[in-house]
């Protein structure tokens, strides 16, 4: 699950647009013991290449509405000359026997209403958001769980760009602005707390798991003049929880989990150019793989490119 950049309280006056865009690159490293009839070591890894484009509009001074809509592909590689109805060489794209490919992943719409915001001074930024995730078609269309009565499995794949339910996402951001000139002291830092709940099972009998992510960064100040150089350097901390998901009301076995990701990174930025930041995250989860699957070891690696810009334009009819 690729954690995005916080918005880090961007306000926006009415009618007023932002763009701004995110590229995360994950890379998932797994092994496990034999498992059922399958009596070999299987190894193997999952990339995810994720494109998640946005637009802003400032409706008011006090509320932002955004349109954000990913893109992207997941590929499996397949370390055994071994076959199995598990793994195998494969992605996202492309249709399975129990799954729909597409390029094509969820998009999210969320209101934000701004409740405290100091500008370019020391102090608070505050908002308060409420969204709505549309899935898309790139699904898994059955259980891919399911044993048969002699222990084997049919061939199937795990992963998709989208689990197919509509969800509800409530959001709090609140950052702190400190005017220092001290490079020990944070310039910025504050959290993002999200809460996304699904609100339907899929067309095909799943319930997505219910989502707590929470991201704390502290940035500080390079002070570099150069302009190749990062004019910030952030530090970090993911939560991500999720509850138990279901195939047609059974449990799924690796839907639940909880865990940290720490993440380090640059910002780059012009003042008439907008912002590049760069981040590098990593954590190891077992829940990534079947609870069951013995001796399971399992990395992840991302790195994450964002930019934004806040442009000159104002829509006329938001602000005649």
């Amino acid at each position: 699950m690729p954690v995005g950049n916080a918005d880090n309280g961007v306000g926006l006056w009415a009618g007023q647009v932002m763009v701004s865009g995110n590229y995360n690159f994950q890379y998932i490293d797994w092994t496990h013991a034999p498992i059922g009839n399958e009596q070999f070591e299987h190894v193997g890894n999952l990339v995810t290449n994720i494109i998640t484009p946005t637009i802003t509009i400032g409706l008011t001074d006090y509320i932002n509405l955004s349109y954000q809509q990913i893109f992207g592909i997941r590929s499996m590689d397949w370390m055994n000359e071994q076959e199995s109805a598990h793994h195998r060489d494969e992605h996202s794209l492309k249709d399975f026997l129990n799954a729909k490919g597409s390029l094509i992943g969820d998009a999210t719409f969320n209101l934000k209403y701004l409740l405290t915001n100091t500008g370019n001074t020391s102090g608070s930024r505050l908002f308060l958001g409420a969204g709505l995730v549309v899935p898309s078609n790139s699904v898994l269309t059955s259980n891919p769980f399911t044993q048969n009565d002699d222990g084997t499995y049919d061939d199937h794949r795990h992963f998709s760009l989208s689990d197919g339910c509509y969800k509800s996402n409530f959001e709090l951001q609140f950052y702190i602005k400190n005017m220092t000139k001290k490079r020990y002291i944070p310039t910025f830092y504050g959290f993002t707390l999200n809460y996304i709940k699904p609100l339907n099972e899929s067309n095909y009998g799943y319930e997505a798991s219910t989502n707590i992510i929470g991201v704390s960064s502290i940035l500080f100040a390079t002070k570099l003049k150069k302009r190749w150089q990062p004019k910030g350097m952030s530090i970090g901390l993911a939560f991500i929880k999720t509850s138990d998901a279901y195939w047609d009301g059974e449990k799924a076995p690796n839907s639940k989990s909880q865990f940290l990701m720490p993440t380090i990174g640059f910002i780059f930025s012009e003042k008439n150019k907008g912002s590049l930041s760069v981040n590098f995250k990593y954590v190891q989860n077992k829940s990534l793989v079947p609870e069951d699957a013995p001796d399971a070891k399992v990395e992840s690696f991302e790195i994450s490119v964002g930019y934004r810009k806040t442009l000159k334009y104002f829509i006329p009819w938001i602000n005649p």
